[in-house]
């Protein structure tokens, strides 16, 4: 094993160092057309403080529990870099995969692990960190004081160019939307109102099984999975301006496909969910002309339908 610290996501590769002294570095993603070799490397799951079995669906660079593989001459045993290494995998893919809304989570609920190797973080998160402090502070409905979180808040000040002296931070993203293109994910809100997630899995999905043995399952298993994972993924999504609406002018709508409807052979697209309207004015504000923000589904769950748009 020529690198000394590997982790393994869905789709790539991400190489640490950790120096004598014991500075843990970020190498960055592997490059090399070759596969690492890890034979003789101690090998770990990722903390289970994510887990694609929490979703219905979740696209597919983040469908996985991605595995430390640590060089023989390497301590890790050390318990703040032993967590550190185990909690970052998941984070990240998020940040590779652009799913903003989930890189934002993921630091939060182990900040304090992530806190202590801050620099090597930030480092981490800066290529996202415009994307995940919008979409925590304007895109959740408890959304999350910027002051809240230093450590992606001065990364993207940087960013924005934001000066508080001078400009509101709405006002500083609506400039960087103006100037930028830029890809985020959002959770929708008033999914209540029209009950699409009703039947997300809907039993005609289920009822494709129901008559495998197990024997069946254990073979099939993995086309099962990928199927269902593909269905989901296949599914289309809209997200577009409502400029005709009563109630808020710059009311962006998501509409997806009927899952049911689908597996049948009907297509047709119902209404989802709403962007909240504080990221909704900003976004429509920032391009006034763009009505279409094409759309993706980025994950689903239970509780929480997350989109993928572009501004």
């Amino acid at each position: 094993m020529n690198a000394q610290i590997l982790i393994k996501t869905a789709n790539d590769w991400f190489e640490f160092t950790k120096s004598k002294t014991g500075q843990l570095d970020f190498v960055g993603k592997w490059e090399k057309n070759a596969l690492p070799d890890v034979k003789g490397a101690q090998e770990f799951i990722s903390s289970t403080y994510f887990s694609p079995s929490w979703y219905v669906f979740i696209q597919t660079s983040l469908n996985c529990n991605p595995t430390i593989y640590v060089s023989s001459d390497v301590d890790v045993s050390d318990k703040d870099v032993f967590d550190y290494l185990v909690h970052i995998g998941p984070l990240l893919a998020a940040v590779e995969s652009k799913d903003s809304l989930l890189a934002g989570e993921l630091f939060m609920r182990r900040s304090e692990v992530f806190e202590k190797f801050a620099q090597l973080t930030q480092y981490i998160m800066e290529p996202l960190c415009v994307e995940i402090l919008f979409s925590l502070s304007y895109g959740k409905m408890n959304n999350i004081d910027p002051d809240d979180i230093p450590l992606i808040f001065e990364s993207a000040k940087k960013k924005l160019e934001y000066d508080s002296s001078r400009e509101s931070l709405d006002q500083a993203f609506k400039r960087y939307f103006k100037k930028n293109e830029v890809t985020v994910t959002l959770p929708l809100v008033g999914t209540n109102f029209y009950h699409w997630d009703d039947d997300i899995v809907p039993e005609a999905l289920t009822k494709l099984t129901d008559n495998l043995s197990a024997d069946d399952l254990c073979g099939n298993a993995e086309k099962i999975r990928r199927a269902k994972h593909n269905f989901y993924e296949s599914l289309k999504v809209s997200v577009q301006a409502e400029p005709y609406n009563v109630h808020d002018k710059n009311s962006i709508l998501v509409c997806i496909e009927n899952v049911e409807a689908k597996l049948f052979g009907n297509p047709g697209l119902e209404k989802a969910g709403h962007i909240r309207a504080l990221a909704a004015e900003i976004i429509r504000e920032a391009k006034q002309k763009k009505m279409n923000y094409g759309g993706k589904l980025a994950s689903l769950s239970s509780n929480k339908i997350v989109v993928e748009l572009e501004i």
